[in-house]
């Protein structure tokens, strides 16, 4: 069998903007996925309902700057997360999907070195990494959120927490879209996606390094830290009891855990993660 090499490996890109977000940050997310070791072969950017002037101007920018490189999906109303990155899925021409926030930053050899070691493993379908989380200087790490890297880990962590970092991951196509890919959930999507790609028995696994740079400032920890986050976690336990991934008897817990941090003021949230849990 003729066996690729990573240079014939043809990526897409995944990202969802909205009106909330950074033209600055999404400049800046863009033009480290162009400057990959081993080049995106698209960007498909779904605009999930208007847009600034800002962020238009931002993706105009870039367009002509790579004239096909950008693929854009217009939504004309914000549909959410979860709708976001389903219609953006069914744009993607490639099998070899990258996921890609707009206010992050990929390392260089973040796209070559797991392109390699989906090829190296062809029995994994997602393969996730460390997290070098900043507040506002990229080059100031605050700490390093880290993952389990072996399948049985994250399949046993899954029971009580999303076991994959979302921002980082890049998957193969036809094991997502099995399951039925993203879901319309505005928050969790990707935790509901995995644990029914487990359930499926699709292996996942993380390298134990951070090729990525994640913003972690005030706005993420708020949006973490409300009451919406909390009822989006009930709703999702709920479905892991009716799906049958979760006893009955760890869903009060899971609750608990949950909600407990939703409600902690976000200076307190932020030491947790810094100093004690790192997530």
């Amino acid at each position: 069998m003729h066996r690729q090499n990573t240079a014939e490996l043809k990526l897409s890109v995944l990202m969802s903007i909205c009106s909330r977000d950074n033209a600055g940050y999404l400049d800046v997310a863009i033009e480290s996925i162009v400057n990959q070791t081993k080049s995106a072969d698209e960007i498909v950017i779904t605009q999930d309902g208007h847009l600034t002037q800002e962020l238009s101007r931002t993706v105009r920018q870039w367009q002509q700057k790579h004239p096909g490189l950008l693929k854009i999906v217009s939504l004309p109303e914000n549909s959410g997360l979860g709708v976001a990155l389903q219609q953006g899925l069914n744009a993607c021409s490639y099998s070899i999907i990258a996921r890609m926030d707009a206010d992050d930053i990929s390392c260089p050899e973040r796209f070559e070195k797991q392109l390699q070691f989906l090829q190296d493993n062809p029995g994994i379908a997602v393969v996730s990494s460390w997290m070098a989380c900043f507040e506002d200087d990229p080059d100031k790490i605050i700490f390093i959120r880290k993952m389990p890297q072996k399948h049985e880990h994250i399949k046993k962590i899954a029971r009580s927490r999303n076991p994959v970092l979302h921002p980082p991951v890049m998957f193969r196509r036809f094991e997502v879209e099995a399951v039925g890919g993203y879901t319309d959930l505005r928050r969790n999507q990707d935790y509901h996606l995995w644990v029914r790609m487990l359930l499926k028995g699709s292996k996942i696994t993380c390298i134990p390094e951070p090729l990525y740079k994640f913003r972690c400032d005030g706005n993420f920890l708020k949006r973490r830290t409300d009451l919406k986050h909390a009822i989006s976690m009930i709703t999702l336990q709920k479905e892991f009891v009716k799906i049958g991934f979760i006893s009955y008897p760890r869903y009060p817990f899971n609750i608990g855990v949950r909600i407990s941090v939703c409600i902690l003021p976000v200076p307190v949230t932020r030491f947790i993660r810094k100093k004690l849990l790192k997530l």
